[in-house]
This record gives C-alpha cells, sequence and structure tokens, in this order.
C-alpha cells in the first residue's frame, strides 16, 4: 500500500468534497470532525490513533467526504485505493472484517450523536446527559 505523511495540524480531507480512498493510520493521531454545535464549534467526531480506519465510506459508495480529518501530530498513513478494496472484498473477504467492525461502531456513534442532539432541542438546546444506549 501507498504511504502518505503529513504533519501537524494538515488537512487530510474536508466534509463535501470528493472521496476516494480510506486511510489506515500506522503512527500519529487524526481528529475527525464535521458541523457545529450550538455554540458555533465543530464537532469532534472522533480521536482517533495507530491501526484505526478512516474514509472508509468513499470506498463503499463513491459520495463526497460526511467529515473533516485533519492529523493532530505528524502521521503517516497507508492509503487504501478503490482497486486493493475490491481485491480484497473478492480475494480474501475476511481481511475486510475490521472495516465492518469500524463501519458499525461509526453507525452506533452517529446513532448515539442523533439522539443525543435531539434530546437537547427538547430541552431548549441544553445538553443533558444521558445514559448508555
Amino acid at each position: 500500500m501507498k504511504k502518505v505523511h503529513f504533519k501537524k495540524f494538515d488537512l487530510i480531507f474536508t466534509e463535501g468534497m470528493p472521496g476516494d480512498c480510506a486511510y489506515m493510520i500506522d503512527n500519529g493521531r487524526i481528529a475527525i470532525i464535521s458541523g457545529k454545535d450550538i455554540y458555533d464549534k465543530h464537532k469532534v467526531l472522533a480521536i482517533l490513533h495507530k491501526n484505526a480506519i478512516f474514509g472508509e465510506m468513499a470506498l463503499i459508495d463513491e459520495e463526497v467526504r460526511s467529515a473533516t480529518a485533519f492529523a493532530l501530530e505528524d502521521c503517516t498513513l497507508s492509503v487504501i485505493t478503490p482497486k486493493s478494496f475490491h481485491y480484497l472484498l473478492e480475494n480474501e473477504p475476511l481481511t475486510l472484517s475490521p472495516l465492518l467492525e469500524v463501519l458499525s461502531q461509526r453507525l452506533r456513534q452517529s446513532t448515539k450523536l442523533l439522539r443525543d442532539e435531539m434530546k437537547a432541542r427538547r430541552h431548549g438546546g441544553l445538553l443533558i446527559p444521558v445514559g448508555k444506549g
């Protein structure tokens, strides 16, 4: 796989831009952010570390990026292209189980964020802590 390097605070991709690959973190930390909250601050969706995969939705649905990713420190990433993804899908599907796990976790996180936002709106915009879901 091709390796790419980013310096601290470099943008990797931005929300709304076309996606053409996913990334796996070889070293460093990446922040995933999206939109803004009621205080006009970006929502931090995740802080990712070594071996984490991100940008994976671009490999599956070829839609625009749903969030922004930037380097929190100097980092090295492995690029997962559509060609390598489709090769693994056809020839070594078991190697993609970590990717399915990531998708499941992200769906759970998104569901929780949506539920929390809906509850906050019902309480006049104040974020009220809720139990695990």
